[in-house]
């Protein structure tokens, strides 16, 4: 009779390890069963049937000033813009008062109109042109007119005294029928050979005058005058 009551006893305590053993297992098998069940609480959500309340107004009308007015969002595009133009008459032109339109007129009634004859431009004849188309022209050429100056100008003794030398330039017109005017000297050296050199030009001859489409013209001339000493 021991015999079997130590075998049961045995046994008992092999129970009792291998639930010693599971514990640790059954116990965290615990821990997540119970945090999935708060985790799935907090995530559960519960919906009330809800119903629309009826709206009887009976019979009572709502007032239209009470109803808020349109709004646009975009402003409305604002009216075209017409430009009016005047143009002021600034040509100061006299109105024709006697101008007159006849409504009983036909094309064999006849007019009385002449066309306006626009008067000749008046041409502006310069005081005198530099270069012409044919420029004047001392008789008898340059070479003609070298002799005539060396043959007539006279050195003057105070420039000989002192030793002046130089270009003496003097300017004139030369007219329409060759004869010389306006003679000026524009560059002097002194010493009396300006007034030497305007006597001298004066003297000249007439020139052939310059010519400008076929006809005489007042050209102005510059002639280098010098006085040298061998």
């Amino acid at each position: 009779m021991d015999k079997p009551t130590h075998i049961n006893m045995r046994k008992i305590e092999t129970k009792k390890s291998k639930l010693e053993s599971n514990k640790l297992i059954f116990f965290q098998l615990g821990l997540i069963v119970a945090l999935l069940s708060v985790l799935y609480a907090f995530e559960y959500k519960s919906y009330e049937a809800y119903e629309l309340p009826e709206l009887n107004i009976g019979g009572v009308e709502i007032p239209t000033d009470l109803i808020p007015p349109t709004i646009h969002k975009k402003p409305l595009p604002p009216p075209p813009k017409v430009n009016i133009v005047f143009k002021p008459d600034l040509t100061n032109e006299p109105i024709d008062n006697d101008f007159f339109v006849d409504a009983g007129a036909d094309e064999d009634t006849p007019v009385d109109w002449e066309p306006a004859i626009e008067p000749e431009p008046t041409i502006i004849e310069p005081e005198f042109v530099y270069i012409a188309e044919e420029q004047p022209s001392f008789p008898g050429g340059i070479v003609a007119m070298m002799n005539f100056l060396a043959n007539n100008i006279k050195y003057p003794k105070l420039a000989i005294e002192v030793g002046i030398t130089g270009i003496v330039y003097v300017t004139f017109i030369t007219e329409k029928d060759g004869s010389i005017s306006n003679i000026q000297v524009i560059k002097e050296i002194g010493g009396g050979c300006d007034e030497e050199a305007v006597r001298v030009v004066r003297m000249m001859p007439k020139w052939n005058p310059g010519k400008q489409n076929g006809f005489p013209v007042r050209v102005k001339l510059t002639l280098p005058i010098k006085f040298s000493l061998l």
